[in-house]
């Protein structure tokens, strides 16, 4: 069980014995997300979200949980509905009502529009959504009709907002077991995407008033008492709070200083750091190493300085000296930034490279922090014209920065988080030219510029390709292979293999055994034990059984050190009536044969809310010792004890 799932199953376990009240919640979320005007300030849609995501983490039953929301949204609409036919034209001089004199009115147009639809349509658009109800009332709408709309939308309201929820902690539940931490960032993420594009447009206005709110206050110059308090840099960063860049600017100042503050209290990289890192290392063929040398030229400091020079370059040759020299001053300081920040931290390279000459310390990465300085360059200090130009930009950057970031790790040089502290400072240092206030504008040849400063940075990373200078294939590590060792080396202990498994999202757990014997498996776990079904869409549609069984499953994939076991196996029937599953990876290569890590746990498989529900432990003392035994005296193999035991052939055993 991964650190995140303990965490919830406290939670999980105690919705399961308490689906009443489960069921109350989410109830009456429904039912304020629906009352007049409350609406508007309960995030009705990101609580039935959460909730539903409880529900398929508990396992609870759906169709109470459906019926409970139907309940609380049909009274929260008719409740909405008696108000409005209660005061009538009273309605609009109610104190909370004169707040929203807007959505009244978009309200009333909608049900002049659409009659006894509008409350239909009204359930499933947002800022009518709690104010419905209550015009159709103080307009005279028949009760009759209300109920008929008022229950029909509901029961359709219900399961459209609850059951991506529900599909949501199903899916995270399987995937905290099946792959731990990095899967179940990857689904809260891939969640968490399709939340904020709902989200981000409805809470895009208000923020934006805020900002704008605040700039008023802070006026247009910062006040004098800042200038004695060292605050006088921040007004312009606050002001620019009244844009969707301001934001933006403040979430990449969030990111440096996460990571930063990571690096300087000397934590070693994270667990999802190391696995996906070793992924990297895993997959690393010639090929994607060239490839990813290639791209990751492009925010190599000198293309990256070329570029910056001929973008300000063109903003001289157009009588604009000032925006010429904040943009060499913006990415010039955001490469001096991430050395300072490399010389002054000292964090380590993964592989130990930060102990060579090619490579100096990790965090931040300069690559990462020059091209996205540049590329945020483009968009501030030459704002396109034009919806498209602009999302075009964006998206150039977006693409080249991201993919620079990406190819750090993909060449196993720097870990996550060094990357994303690299594009934070350079997002901040490449908008300080912008918040820097110019006054300056610019001609109709601003694609031009960005158009030419790309085309300078492509032909100077071509350059250092071609040339192999500064930055040399050569100095990059090669794809992690097999290691070879002597197997009495091994035996004794002077060379040692990998204890515990390192999976996606860090070290889960110590191996069951390491084991020589077996070209092809490992031996002695042949009696008894069966390859497991494969992938393919006939068996994968059985996970969605209501019975599922471990005989009949493919068996979910387990990772050590970014690569998939090399051999799978199952026993369907073992002490206690639980099914083992085996895994075992070669762990190193010896005139003998190789070494396998062994991987040995029980599964038991249960159905559950549109995904079964999945157990994996591994063996306690007594059940290793049992498996084990047996496998190594069919094998005739001889065991030496240790934190993980080693079998080996009685042959190589014997001088010990």
């Amino acid at each position: 069980m991964t650190g995140l799932e303990g965490g919830l199953a406290p939670l999980l376990a105690w919705l399961a014995e308490h689906p009443g009240w489960a069921g109350a919640v989410i109830g009456l979320i429904a039912f304020l997300e629906s009352l007049a005007l409350v609406g508007l300030l309960v995030p009705g849609a990101v609580l039935m979200f959460m909730a539903g995501a409880a529900v398929g983490g508990s396992n609870l039953p759906i169709l109470p949980m459906l019926l409970w929301a139907m309940a609380g949204a049909i009274l929260g609409d008719g409740l909405s509905y008696w108000l409005g036919w209660h005061f009538r034209a009273r309605l609009r001089s109610l104190p909370v009502i004169r707040r929203y004199p807007g959505t009244i009115a978009q309200a009333e147009r909608l049900f002049y529009r659409h009659g006894g639809k509008s409350v239909v349509i009204g359930r499933f658009v947002g800022p009518v959504r709690p104010v419905i109800p209550a015009v159709v009332g103080m307009l005279g709408m028949p009760p009759g009709r209300f109920l008929l709309a008022n229950v029909s939308s509901a029961v359709v309201w219900a399961p459209a907002y609850l059951l991506p929820g529900v599909v949501f902690g199903a899916s995270l539940i399987l995937a905290l077991e099946v792959m731990g931490w990095l899967m179940a960032w990857l689904v809260i993420l891939f969640g968490g995407f399709f939340l904020l594009r709902w989200l981000l447009p409805r809470i895009d206005r208000p923020l934006r008033l805020a900002g704008h709110r605040l700039a008023r206050a802070l006026g247009r110059r910062p006040p004098t008492s800042w200038r004695w308090l060292g605050l006088r840099p921040l007004h312009a960063p606050l002001r620019a709070l009244r844009h969707r860049g301001g934001w933006l600017w403040w979430l990449a100042v969030v990111a440096i200083v996460f990571s930063a503050g990571h690096a300087l209290l000397g934590a070693s990289p994270q667990g999802w750091e190391r696995g996906l890192v070793a992924l990297a290392d895993a997959h690393r063929s010639d090929l994607v190493r060239v490839a990813a040398w290639r791209v990751t030229q492009v925010g190599g400091l000198l293309p990256v300085l070329l570029a910056a020079a001929a973008l300000a370059g063109f903003l001289w040759h157009h009588h604009q000296p000032r925006r010429a020299l904040l943009v060499l001053a913006a990415v010039v300081l955001a490469a001096a930034g991430a050395y300072a920040l490399k010389a002054g931290l000292g964090t380590p390279r993964p592989q130990g490279l930060s102990e060579g000459a090619d490579f100096i310390a990790a965090f931040p990465s300069a690559h990462a922090a020059g091209i996205a300085a540049l590329v945020t360059a483009w968009v501030v200090l030459l704002p396109i014209r034009g919806r498209y130009g602009r999302r075009s930009v964006i998206t150039l950057g977006l693409v080249i920065g991201l993919g620079v970031g990406v190819t750090r790790v993909v060449l196993g040089v720097h870990w996550p988080l060094d990357v994303v502290g690299g594009l934070g400072l350079g997002v901040v240092c490449g908008a300080l030219p912008g918040l820097a206030g110019s006054a300056e504008r610019v001609s109709g040849h601003q694609s031009l510029a960005v158009l030419g400063s790309a085309l300078v940075l492509v032909m100077a990373a071509t350059l250092t390709e071609v040339t192999h200078w500064p930055d040399p294939l050569e100095a990059y590590p090669r794809g992690a292979q097999v290691p070879e060792i002597a197997a009495d080396d091994w035996w004794v202990g002077a060379a040692t293999l990998a204890d515990r498994r390192l999976g996606l999202g860090g070290r889960r757990g110590w191996f069951t055994a390491q084991w020589l014997g077996g070209e092809a498996m490992p031996t002695g776990f042949d009696a008894g034990w069966q390859a497991p079904p494969r992938w393919r869409w006939s068996t994968t549609l059985r996970w969605l059984s209501p019975q599922p069984s471990v005989e009949r499953l493919p068996v979910l994939p387990r990772w050590h050190a970014g690569r998939l076991p090399d051999v799978v196996r199952i026993q369907p029937a073992a002490e206690r009536g639980m099914p083992l599953v085996l895994r075992a990876w070669r762990g190193s290569t010896t005139a003998q044969g190789p070494v396998w890590l062994v991987w040995i746990e029980t599964v038991t498989v249960r159905g559950g809310v549109l995904l079964p529900r999945l157990t994996r432990v591994a063996l306690d003392q007594a059940g290793r010792e049992a498996v084990l035994g047996r496998a190594a005296e069919r094998s005739a193999l001889q065991r030496r004890d240790d934190r993980v035991p080693r079998y080996a052939p009685a042959s190589l055993a014997a001088p010990d």
